[in-house]
């Protein structure tokens, strides 16, 4: 996997809660400090976005700048996405960037438990979170294909890469 830092991603997407079926095709980069679990949660946050015509996808890391966002017709940022678990405070500055914060993690209970208090006024951030598990073997498949077939539809994402299949809940935690 040390050698394979450039993907030639190919999704095809049926999000069944937006009545949306499309594909997706660019070119994506591994960030020299990009963990695989990263790269793959920000690829599931540009498939739950990508039912909309304006989403881009974050190519080099740049501070407060969202991994994947939407911008509207006068370029200002709708909704950003953030994948991981940020800080109050990071999430507040956030928050002054765009209309709409969410947030992807991955089996993130103790760090939610710790955020929620501070959260109830702020409505207009959003937390999701998916199996730690299921993010892991995605990364682990990551060296034999980037070429996805993914269902969202009830809470749930599942994702084919024509050698194996994987499912997670999707948990809206806030």
């Amino acid at each position: 996997m040390a050698d394979l830092f450039v993907f030639k991603v190919r999704m095809n997407i049926a999000d069944l809660f937006h009545h949306a079926h499309h594909q997706e095709v660019f070119t994506a980069a591994l960030q020299k400090a990009e963990t695989l679990e990263h790269f793959v949660l920000k690829l599931i946050g540009f498939c739950g976005l990508s039912y909309l015509d304006n989403v881009h996808w974050l190519g080099v890391r740049e501070k407060n700048q969202p991994d994947v966002w939407l911008e509207n017709a006068l370029g200002q940022i709708d909704v950003a996405l953030y994948v991981g678990e940020p800080s109050l405070s990071e999430l507040q500055k956030y928050r002054k960037h765009a209309n709409k914060v969410v947030c992807l993690v991955a089996d993130a209970d103790a760090w939610y438990k710790d955020l929620a208090p501070h959260l109830i006024a702020m409505q207009d951030i959003r937390i999701f979170s998916l199996s730690a598990d299921f993010v892991s073997q995605l990364a682990g498949a990551l060296s034999r294909s980037l070429h996805w077939d993914v269902v969202i539809d009830n809470g749930v994402i599942s994702v084919s890469d024509k050698a194996d299949y994987y499912q997670s809940e999707i948990i809206k935690l806030h």
